[in-house]
């Protein structure tokens, strides 16, 4: 090999691995973090995935991905997505298609296509309601639950019933939430790096 070739071999390794380097997310992709849709819910988890905040990516996780994986609890996502580092590409992933599947969940295709990496991953999405009840030291207690439980209308007025906590006062409580949040009930790799 010419001498002039071997010069460019440093610039263009360098370029091969920061093709596959996942850059931090901006400040206005933290801003963004939510679930009201399962596109925002993929976006916080590229979020995650960008930031590496494993809480972040957990809470992104429906309560059934959760339950067929062994009961995986937050430090044993670390050890599944360590175990599946395909799961790396996700977080440059672009949507390309999006559905309402007919059971109320709803379907997001990503590919992430780059001179050296080809992937596309199909993620599917179900609601999740839950309540959560606040105190100054924090959280008081949480469950899921069906919406149709606990919100009723009555008349102009939107009605939500939660249980008390157990021995604390009506006033205590300095924070209520319930909402129905999409989650990632599945993620799978539909192609493969060759």
């Amino acid at each position: 090999m010419p001498p002039s070739l071997y010069a460019l071999l440093p610039p263009v390794w360098a370029w091969i691995l920061c093709a596959c380097c996942v850059s931090a997310p901006r400040p206005e992709a933290l801003l963004a973090v939510g679930f009201q849709t399962p596109e925002q819910t993929f976006r916080t988890f590229q979020t995650g995935l960008r930031a590496d905040l494993l809480g972040l990516e957990y809470r992104c996780l429906s309560r059934g991905f959760k339950q067929r994986n062994g009961g995986v609890t937050e430090l044993g996502w670390r050890v599944f997505r360590d175990e599946n580092r395909w799961l790396r590409y996700a977080a440059k992933a672009e949507i390309v298609e999006q559905a309402n599947l007919p059971d109320g969940r709803a379907r997001i295709v990503a590919t992430l296509d780059t001179l050296f990496v080809d992937e596309t991953f199909a993620v599917d999405f179900v609601r999740q309601d839950f309540y959560e009840t606040f105190d100054d030291g924090g959280l008081l207690e949480d469950d899921y639950v069906r919406w149709r439980e606990i919100a009723r209308a009555e008349g102009d007025s939107l009605v939500l019933e939660v249980p008390m906590p157990e021995g604390v006062d009506v006033l205590d409580i300095t924070e209520l939430r319930a909402g129905r949040e999409w989650k990632i009930d599945s993620i799978e790799r539909l192609t493969e790096t060759p």
